[in-house]
């Protein structure tokens, strides 16, 4: 193995384990105080108003990170989740409390987007939104339209950064998921595309 295969895999391992300290607080958000997070999921573009869902006003837009086969990258998609148990779903321990049941087949993962993007709402909060291909909107839109009311459980590696209810079927090509800061929004987006973290 060359010297510059073993520097990529410790510099991939550092800015993975980086990731996920500085992510692991991004954990979902109990029920009771989802209504209120400023970013919940959207199912537009992160300017425009939302199809049925608390639609955070970003304020700042990063750059969107085309989405292309890439080692580095960092493995990512979306589950349907429910604060109620149903046969066959995983419960998921919450901070400070609760359980959030998630089906254990995700809805969209990586091979569905076409690109994935950071953004700030009005109050500052980070956004990260991912831009579906026509064949991921189709199944995220099949999905919540066939289970109405329940969460989109978005997990970046083995790390769930947010997990917002929606309330109508997703009909936008843009979802974006709150996920605490902005340099947490930044860095899931770098770590989706591969990009190595600055």
């Amino acid at each position: 193995m060359s010297s510059a295969t073993v520097s990529a895999r410790i510099v991939r391992a550092a800015g993975m384990a980086a990731l996920v300290a500085l992510l692991a607080a991004c954990q979902a958000v109990p029920q009771h105080q989802q209504a209120a997070t400023s970013g919940s999921a959207v199912s537009t573009a992160p300017t425009a108003p939302a199809s049925g869902l608390n639609a955070p006003t970003t304020r700042k837009i990063g750059p969107v990170q085309t989405l292309a086969a890439n080692p580095q990258a960092t493995d990512v998609r979306v589950f349907l989740a429910d604060t109620h148990a149903h046969p066959g779903w995983t419960p998921v321990p919450l901070k400070p409390s609760g359980l959030l049941y998630v089906r254990t087949d995700a809805i969209v993962d990586r091979s569905d987007l076409m690109g994935v993007q950071s953004a700030a709402d009005q109050a500052g909060g980070g956004v990260l939104v991912l831009i579906l291909s026509n064949d991921g909107l189709q199944k995220l839109n099949a999905q919540t339209k066939a289970h109405p009311g329940l969460h989109l459980a978005l997990v970046v590696g083995q790390v769930m950064l947010a997990a917002p209810q929606y309330t109508s079927p997703i009909t936008q090509q843009q979802v974006a998921f709150g996920v605490g800061s902005v340099h947490n929004a930044e860095l899931a987006a770098r770590s989706i595309a591969g990009l190595q973290q600055p």
